[in-house]
């Protein structure tokens, strides 16, 4: 799966942290080898693009290539997933690189909450969900669309795909469905609500979490779901929305 990663600045430790693939391109002169290459990339990433108290370590340069690419695996948070790297050490991006001198964040204004780039009400919602400031709830079909986005390799994902798609199928045809699984689908969404993890839920465009609600358990999980998708969808259907 080749997500690009907007921000991958990870907000709390009990955000579900990713099974995502980052590829790293560089090209062949300054380093010399793929480990010193996947050596800075981890370097950068901790160093950037991740919050306070969250680490990035290297688990393994592998054999797998793609062109002078060399397949690395990565570890944050216990959860660990794929990346690629050359020998140059010079780009890190996914659909658009990362130049690893120059600093990520020049000229972009991060929330500190969530770690995405959305600026956010002082809002306290259910569920830990945030809310976009002067935002319109995005409609398809005049529905507003739920979207989540996951990783098959990801736990935290698997744990609430399950229980998003329940609430969903109770509000029907009051709301519209986008399921990205290893997908590259609506990536204009998951680049501006994310920090680069999943699972990530987003709301109608307004409201938005990454990580699931493992924390407070799955009746907990429902109810604040349900929440948020009345908000959405202005307390319809009114037998759910009480």
């Amino acid at each position: 799966m080749k997500i690009k990663l907007d921000r991958w600045k990870i907000a709390t430790i009990i955000l579900a942290i990713v099974s995502i693939v980052l590829a790293v391109m560089l090209s062949q002169s300054m380093f010399g080898s793929a480990d010193k290459a996947a050596q800075k990339g981890i370097e950068y990433i901790n160093k950037y693009l991740l919050a306070e108290g969250s680490t990035a370590t290297l688990v393994s340069v592998d054999n797998d290539k793609i062109g002078n690419l060399r397949k690395i695996t990565i570890e944050i948070a216990g959860n660990k997933f794929g990346s690629y790297v050359s020998i140059d050490g010079k780009y890190l991006f996914a659909s658009e690189p990362y130049d690893m001198n120059k600093d990520p964040n020049e000229g972009a204004t991060p929330n500190t909450q969530t770690g995405s780039t959305v600026e956010t009400t002082d809002t306290q919602l259910d569920g830990s969900f945030s809310e976009a400031k002067d935002t319109e709830v995005c409609m398809e079909n005049g529905k507003p669309i739920v979207y989540f986005f996951g990783s098959s390799g990801c736990s935290h994902c698997a744990w609430e795909k399950p229980i998003l798609k329940s609430v969903v199928d109770e509000f029907g045809s009051a709301i519209s469905y986008h399921e990205n699984i290893d997908s590259e689908t609506d990536l204009d969404v998951f680049n501006k609500y994310s920090t680069g993890s999943v699972p990530t839920i987003v709301i109608g465009c307004k409201y938005f979490r990454v990580g699931s609600g493992e924390n407070a358990g799955e009746e907990s999980e429902k109810v604040s779901l349900k929440k948020i998708m009345c908000l959405a969808t202005g307390n319809q259907p009114s037998s759910l929305c009480q």
